[in-house]
């Protein structure tokens, strides 16, 4: 079954004066349509485009019973609804007074009602403002048959000679046939399939007027997107699809976050992040934004600000910043420096700290130096305050007398120079191993066996000794010494929820001691406190700030 303009399934058609064809077809979903096709000149296709519009302003009022209405070069028709079985004409002053003012006369129009009570529609319009085609089935042409009796009809027919009614026939016969090749060819031309093009990335403008000119219809659709603003971002179907022409192409252009129709923000104080925090932004249509973390009352991973108020207005896409819970703010304690102490005093300061007996583990080994008892190192930095709940100190204790050099094990050898250890192991077969860096001092670093450790005389002595590389400095080196040049420095706070309005002031210290006042501005509760200095300052700045002349949270160290 033939297609026309690749979706309406022709039944029947037959030509009409006026360069106009009839089609009795069926639309994708089965309805019975009435299809008028309009071959016109290029001179009136403005023309038809104000009929199209009338009609489709006519059918948004349900005023008119058009399934749809097409006009594109190559393809102009209308594709009228079937009337319902017993319909009957009628008129409506509102129709009529539409039509008046567009220049159509009412006998133009093919208006009916289905019931009493049913508001008329209209079921045809001539475009030429003419006469409205007829809704009905074309009749068969009556065939001329002799009568009863052997008697034969009066009329025009019954003086035509056998001769002339064949030519007659014939010339009929004829003109069908050229007008069943032009029907076949403008079918094979409207059905013709055209390849999908690639449009991603060009202007929707641009890609909009290429579709048309393949005579697909067009429908937009906006995204938010960080590609450029009204450049293409997906074609349905994809690209490199085979269509017919007249199939609907959407087309999704970008637009930038913010710019499309506007939505409610939900509320996220309370949810989880980030799963239901990115699930109720994506039902509103945003995003998660930056989500900034403290220690508070909370549980960890609990929303407890938003930068965006619940219930206000945002634009599509836009992000909304999060302030999240790290959970209650843990204890905190710090050990002195503990090297040098005996192992008992070492204790029991960690236990003034608040680590329990359990949490503080001895290793003891035999050294170069100290005493017996002796804490020779600890793991925990001293003076650096740590987590209490889960800290572990370990120290590394004298077991017993530092060996000697007289003791008969092997020689304590390290930090001399390589010659000087040489000297002292006498009667060891001394084995170097050289390396060169800067971050160990010069000479024996290490040695195996280590110092005291007893073995047979002529045992091997193992010593890796350290050279400081030489630096050449590369010829015809310059310095140039640049001006500091300006640069922008961030900063962010998260106020609490339930602090008060009050003066919130931003200070700056830089590498070399001066203290800068950067802000001062008035915050409350669950407000982020965000900005920016400007300073030719190098090296890292330290910012603080203060709520009321009193410190709030830790300070800032930006690089």
């Amino acid at each position: 079954m033939a297609l026309l303009d690749g979706k309406y399934e022709v039944i029947g058609q037959r030509p009409l004066e006026g360069g106009r064809t009839h089609f009795d077809a069926t639309a994708p979903d089965g309805a019975p349509l009435r299809i008028e096709w309009f071959d016109l000149p290029a001179a009136q296709e403005p023309s038809f485009e104000r009929y199209r519009r009338l009609l489709k302003r006519l059918k948004r009022d349900d005023l008119a019973a058009v399934h749809d209405v097409i006009s594109r070069p190559g393809a102009h028709y209308v594709a009228w609804e079937r009337p319902p079985a017993g319909s009957q004409s009628a008129s409506d002053p509102e129709l009529t007074r539409l039509l008046d003012a567009q220049g159509y006369a009412p006998e133009s129009a093919d208006v009916r009602r289905r019931a009493a009570r049913e508001r008329p529609r209209l079921y045809g319009l001539a475009f030429d403002g003419g006469r409205a085609a007829t809704v009905g089935v074309v009749e068969p042409t009556p065939q001329v048959r002799p009568l009863r009796g052997g008697r034969t009809p009066t009329g025009p027919l019954a003086h035509l000679s056998g001769t002339s009614l064949s030519w007659g026939i014939a010339a009929i016969l004829l003109v069908a046939s050229v007008v069943m090749l032009l029907a076949a060819f403008r079918r094979f031309t409207v059905d013709a399939a055209v390849r999908l093009p690639d449009l991603a990335g060009t202007r929707a403008e641009d890609a909009v007027g290429t579709l048309r000119d393949l005579r697909l219809d067009v429908r937009l659709d906006a995204v938010a997107s960080d590609e450029t603003p009204g450049t293409v971002v997906a074609l349905d179907p994809s690209a490199g699809t085979e269509l017919r022409p007249g199939r609907i192409v959407r087309v999704t252009y970008a637009l930038p976050p913010g710019q499309l129709a506007p939505t409610e923000v939900p509320a996220l104080v309370g949810l989880a992040f980030p799963d239901e925090v990115e699930r109720a932004l994506a039902d509103a249509g945003l995003e998660v934004g930056a989500a900034a973390r403290i220690e508070a009352p909370a549980p960890a991973g609990v929303v407890l600000a938003q930068a965006l108020d619940a219930g206000s207005t945002a634009g599509t896409g836009e992000r909304v910043d999060v302030l999240v819970s790290m959970g209650p703010r843990k204890e905190r304690t710090f050990v002195p420096d503990l090297v040098g102490l005996t192992a008992d005093d070492a204790r029991a300061l960690a236990r003034v700290a608040g680590l329990g007996p359990d949490r503080i583990i001895e290793e003891r080994v035999v050294a170069s130096n100290g005493a017996p008892g002796e804490v020779l190192a600890q793991s925990l930095a001293p003076n650096t305050p740590f987590s209490l709940e889960d800290a572990v100190l370990r120290l590394v204790v004298q077991a017993g007398e530092a060996p000697g050099r007289d003791t008969g094990g092997a020689p304590d050898v390290v930090g001399m120079a390589l010659d000087e250890a040489t000297a002292t192991a006498v009667g060891w077969q001394v084995q170097v191993q050289r390396i060169g860096t800067t971050n160990l001092p010069e000479g024996v670093v290490a040695q195996d066996p280590g110092p005291g450790v007893p073995a047979p005389p002529g045992s091997p002595l193992r010593l890796t000794v350290n050279a400081h590389p030489v630096t050449l400095a590369p010829p015809a080196v310059f310095a140039v010494v640049r001006a500091p040049l300006p640069r922008r420095v961030p900063y962010a706070w998260a106020i609490l929820p339930g602090i008060r309005l009050q003066t919130a002031e931003v200070w700056a210290t830089t590498l070399d001691g001066r203290r800068t006042l950067v802000d001062r501005v008035s915050v409350q509760g669950g407000e982020i406190l965000r900005g920016t200095w400007l300073t030719t300052d190098p090296g890292p700045v330290t910012f603080e700030l203060l709520l009321g002349d009193v410190p709030y949270g830790e300070p800032i160290l930006v690089p």
